[in-house]
């Protein structure tokens, strides 16, 4: 079921792009706790791994959110538009965006002469702002990160708005669409915290600016805290537990339990299934 799922392909798409962004960064940010340098090559790979994930998640929800809003407002035209093979050129889209993003990124950073330095060992620590050699890598990330921020941002508002709208419109009574209401709200949280993580290098450069050491650790672990590692944990977090074929499975791996009933996940497919085959209509 969850192989020949569109939505659960976003998902997983979703959960490999943060995976990795949560183990880059951490490795980053232990080298730096341990006071361990590394040089600029080592230090490009790792950043531009850990960039490119990064990115991945807030143009995944944008099309996670495409697919539920044709989902709620065109259900008769869903499984002819929202198909296997579409979702997969619809990721393969997005990371070939992304690819382009990063190449422009590793282009600008060739163009500073490392070779008049003495050595390619960095003096500081592994971060993205120590990358941002010349005028026009701080240009192009600068306009990077709001064109993503804005796009993102403004479908996934419309979909959302239009999504609460049938919510609303196709409830039969008021705890119904409070619950539709919530739920929206949840979600709109969620996406809000995945698409302030897109604003995390232009605000490491404005942290790195301060004069005062201490101040600046302390801002740097914050943002790393609220806006890079949360966002990460809390989408499988939310994403798990609100859907009824997901929970069962999420819940018994947390409480460390391997098995999971046949007739539970046989039981949620059915749901599932009823669940999109719902009419309604915008």
């Amino acid at each position: 079921m969850f192989a020949e799922t569109p939505r659960y392909m976003l998902l997983l798409n979703l959960v490999v792009a943060d995976s990795i962004t949560l183990v880059t960064s951490q490795l980053l940010y232990t080298l730096s706790n341990f006071f361990l340098t590394l040089s600029y090559p080592l230090c490009g790979v790792l950043v531009m791994i850990s960039l490119m994930s990064a990115n991945i998640s807030p143009l995944t929800l944008t099309v996670m959110s495409i697919e539920r809003y044709i989902s709620v407002c065109f259900p008769f035209h869903h499984p002819i538009i929202v198909t296997i093979r579409n979702t997969v050129f619809a990721i393969l889209i997005v990371w070939g965006m992304i690819c382009i993003d990063i190449f422009f990124h590793v282009a600008f950073l060739l163009e500073f002469p490392f070779r008049l330095l003495p050595s390619l060992q960095m003096n500081y620590f592994c971060i993205y702002t120590a990358l941002l050699i010349g005028p026009r890598s701080k240009v192009y990330e600068m306009g990077s990160t709001i064109t993503v921020f804005l796009f993102s941002g403004l479908v996934i508002i419309l979909s959302f708005i239009g999504v609460m709208i049938v919510a609303f419109s196709a409830s039969a009574d008021k705890a119904s669409a409070n619950k539709a209401r919530n739920m929206l709200l949840l979600h709109m949280f969620q996406l809000s915290l995945n698409l302030m993580s897109t604003m995390v290098p232009p605000i490491f450069t404005d942290v790195a600016a301060l004069t005062d050491p201490i101040l600046a650790g302390k801002l740097f672990v914050a943002v790393y805290v609220f806006l890079v590692m949360m966002p990460r944990c809390l989408s499988a977090l939310t994403y798990g537990l609100k859907d009824s074929s997901l929970r069962p499975i999420l819940v018994s791996r947390l409480g460390c339990h391997l098995q999971v009933s046949a007739n539970t996940v046989t039981a949620q497919t059915h749901d599932l299934q009823k669940k999109d085959n719902a009419p309604s209509s915008c």
